[in-house]
This record gives structure tokens, C-alpha cells and sequence, in this order.
């Protein structure tokens, strides 16, 4: 929501410039556009393993990521792999499980540079120092990624959906790992949830969203109490679930209104705690890639 705020805002002042005479103003704007230090994103290609077997230390997570950046990929040094243990609802201390260097990646096509970077359950029980019995099914693991560029400058996730150092587009850097177990089909999927992240920024940390079971391995997340859109009643996504790794996928039934002609389709992808009931996602607005959207089940 606050991406289409800045949005137009952008546009408003777009306007004013075409309205005024243009040669100082272009001189200045090419001044400011030479000095802009241009960042990094990681784009999510695929989400190849969103969860971890409890009972196979062996099995990795895996997403496969590209790199984007003014020069084409060039400024990627290498990318950092931090965990942090969330036991039960409560986060421990976070540990770097490992570091994937730039020529790990090879040229995807679109000629960037693409990569995939996983962690076995192994690697990552020896980097927060965890034994077996420490943990349960119940539990999961928090992932952020540090892109490191080639001058020292890094850019990531510090906080729910905010992206350090001004990334220039959208991009999550986090992502959840939880335990997979069977599903019969996604009835646990249902209730009121609460939001642990809203990178799209519709609701705050803590608010109440309704979660409702429709049939076999699909639920939805309802709008109604979403106060920036004009249709909370009729719309939500609706999420399917892959039984055998958790994975899902997410569509919403119709566009959200958010007004001044803004009526945005929602897709998007991510995983489920098929163990705790947990859902985390990262949602596409239209245009407006990226976000990272988490609940819990209290």
C-alpha cells in the first residue's frame, strides 16, 4: 500500500518538472543521478525446498535467486546465509551457517547472474549449536540473506519487510524454514491469525487476520480487515498447498481497490508450517514484487 503512495507521489513531482523550464532542472537531475550510489536485489526465482525434514538432518532448504544491480550482477561479492532458531514463538540468538561466493552463480537468461543457495538441517543445527531434543516439530527457522557487493557495501533484511541500505527494488532477503508433516488436508488452516511481517505495509505487526479452510489443501486469507481497500468484503487470496513439501502458491479471486485507479491482481508463493500452522509468503501487487507477508495461529 505505501508503494502506491510513493508512487504517486513520484508522479505528482514527474508533473511539476515537466511544467517548469527544463535546463537547470535536467543539469540537476543528472548531477543527483551521477552521484546515487545503485544497490543490489536478490530476486526469488524458485523456492526449490521450503521446509526441512525433522527426521533427515541431510535434506536442505533451497531457493534459487538472481542477482540484479546496475552493472548487469557485477557488484555481487558473495551472499551470507544467517539462521536465527525460533523455539516455539520465541527467537534466539541468529549465527551465520554459511557464505556463497559470486562465481558460485552462473549467468541465468537474462544474463544475470543466478545461483541457489541452500542449507542442509545440519549445517544449520551446527551453526546455532543445536542438538538433537533441542528442538521439536513445532519449531522453525528464521532466514536472512546478506548480499555483500564487490565495495564493501551490503545490502539485507534488518526488520520485518525493510530492506537496509535504500535497495532500489523490492526485494525480501528473509524467509522462514519450518519442519514439514504430513498433511490429510489444510482444515488447520483456519481461524483468526495474527501478522508477524506486512512488507506491503496493508497491516501493522500484531493485527488480526481472518484465515478460512475451503476444501482439501486450499484456504484463503480474507480481506475483511484490511482498512485500505475498497472491497474488504468480497476479495482475498487464496492459497494451495503442495501436501508433499508445504509449498504454496497464492491467488487472489479478484483485484484489491485501493483507489485512484489502482485495482491490483495479488499472486505470490512461499511455504506453510505444516507442523504449527504458520504461513509465510512473499505476494506480487501487480507490478509491486516482493513483499513479505507472515502470520502465526496464536
Amino acid at each position: 500500500m505505501r508503494k502506491i503512495n510513493l508512487y504517486i507521489s513520484f508522479a505528482t513531482l514527474v508533473l511539476l518538472m515537466g511544467i517548469s523550464s527544463c535546463s537547470s532542472e535536467d543539469k540537476l537531475v543528472d548531477e543527483v543521478l551521477a552521484k546515487t550510489e545503485r544497490g543490489l536485489i536478490l530476486r526469488t526465482i524458485a523456492v526449490n525446498s521450503a521446509t526441512f525434514d525433522f527426521f533427515d538432518p541431510s535434506l536442505s532448504w533451497s531457493v534459487t535467486v538472481e542477482a540484479q544491480d546496475s552493472e548487469n550482477g557485477e557488484l555481487l561479492s558473495a551472499v551470507e546465509v544467517y539462521m536465527t532458531f525460533i523455539d516455539g514463538n520465541t527467537p534466539g540468538t541468529e549465527a551465520l551457517v554459511k557464505t556463497i561466493p559470486a562465481s558460485a552463480f552462473s549467468e541465468g537468461p537474462f544474463g544475470l547472474p543466478r545461483g541457489e543457495i541452500s542449507a542442509t538441517l545440519a549445517e544449520v543445527l551446527t551453526a546455532l549449536g543445536l542438538q538433537n531434543g533441542d528442538y521439536d516439530s513445532s519449531d522453525s527457522f528464521n532466514i536472512r540473506l546478506v548480499a555483500v557487493l564487490t565495495d564493501g557495501r551490503e545490502f539485507t533484511n534488518n526488520a520485518a519487510g525493510t530492506v537496509a541500505n535504500g535497495s532500489f527494488f523490492s526485494s525480501p532477503f528473509a524467509y522462514s524454514a519450518q519442519f514439514f508433516c504430513s498433511l490429510t488436508d489444510a482444515s488447520n488452516f483456519d481461524g483468526n491469525y495474527v501478522v508477524v511481517a506486512d512488507a506491503w505495509a496493508d497491516y501493522a505487526e500484531g493485527d488480526a487476520i481472518p484465515v478460512e479452510f475451503v476444501s482439501d489443501y486450499t484456504f484463503r486469507i480474507l480481506s475483511t480487515n484490511n482498512p485500505f481497500i475498497a472491497n474488504p468484503g468480497t476479495s482475498y487470496m487464496e492459497l494451495t498447498i503442495d501436501p508433499t513439501d508445504g509449498s504454496v502458491t497464492v491467488a487472489s479471486n479478484e483485484c484489491f481497490n485501493y483507489g485512484a485507479g489502482f485495482c491490483l491482481d495479488v499472486t505470490g508463493s512461499g511455504s506453510v508450517g505444516t507442523c504449527t500452522g504458520d504461513i509465510n509468503v512473499v505476494i506480487d501487487f501487480g507490478g509491486f514484487t516482493g513483499n513479505a507477508f507472515s502470520l502465526t495461529k496464536p
